[in-house]
């Protein structure tokens, strides 16, 4: 789905932070960016979702991502970024924040139709946000935000979603969640890709992985071929595998 050759970007001070990442992500799968904080995965997220400037190449199936127009790539691709700096000056209700996911699909003024609002309500019931449809987004805790925004993603229904940090400020219970319901979209043929900061709660859902540091790509491939050298590589620690005999899922401890 995603190609990327010799890429570099994350411009700042003339300078670029991501350096030379070459890969492929593939569709119809659900892959995690692992790193340590400031090791480049919102970058390369911003990257694959148009809002970086770059060199090299990043393509999006047959297209250059930079070539191609915001309204047909928000047809394809949904992105929720962190929601550590949500702020709106407005006082939206969530019903009107998950709303926004239908722009892409309206013409310019156009009302919702009542499949727009099926979506809507839909999208609300997945992460259990019914009762807060008509609160203002601001009187929620940041976890609840969080998951307004993702209701937002979903409701824009594309192809592929990108997103930053997913379960920030959830309960481990929600962030299960989510990621359980990340998986059923990747099995129903989405392309997930995902930065995260839970390797144990992402990588038991993932298909893929891609290890960022300091701006360059350390390692990629099939979750359940991640190795400890590789996660002491990225995260400057050593690392024990413990495997879960019940539920077969694998657990990264990090010791010192």
């Amino acid at each position: 789905m995603f190609v990327l050759e010799n890429l570099c970007s994350g411009y700042y001070g003339g300078k670029c932070f991501l350096q030379d990442i070459s890969l492929e992500i593939p569709g119809k799968s659900f892959t995690s960016i692992i790193g340590q904080n400031g090791s480049g995965k919102s970058t390369l997220l911003r990257t694959l979702a148009g809002l970086e400037k770059y060199s090299g190449h990043a393509g999006l199936g047959n297209y250059e991502i930079a070539r191609i127009s915001r309204g047909k790539f928000a047809k394809s691709v949904s992105v929720m970024l962190s929601g550590k700096n949500f702020m709106p000056s407005y006082p939206f209700t969530v019903r009107e924040i998950i709303s926004l996911g239908r722009l892409p699909h309206r013409k310019l003024f156009a009302r919702l139709t009542e499949h727009d609002q099926e979506i809507i309500l839909n999208a609300a019931k997945e992460l259990h946000l019914e009762k807060f449809l008509d609160r203002n987004i601001m009187t929620l805790s940041d976890g609840e935000r969080q998951l307004a925004l993702l209701a937002c993603a979903l409701a824009q229904d594309t192809q592929i979603i990108l997103l930053d940090e997913p379960t920030a400020s959830l309960d481990p219970d929600k962030s299960l969640r989510i990621f359980a319901l990340l998986r059923e979209l990747a099995n129903d043929g989405k392309c997930i890709i995902a930065a995260v900061h839970d390797i144990n709660a992402s990588l038991n859902y993932s298909d893929y992985y891609v290890a960022l540091k300091n701006g360059k790509l350390i390692s990629n491939g099939t979750a359940k071929n991640l190795s400890p050298e590789i996660l002491r590589e990225i995260y400057d620690t050593n690392f024990v595998k413990y495997v879960n005999s019940e539920r077969n899922d694998v657990l990264w401890h990090a010791v010192c």
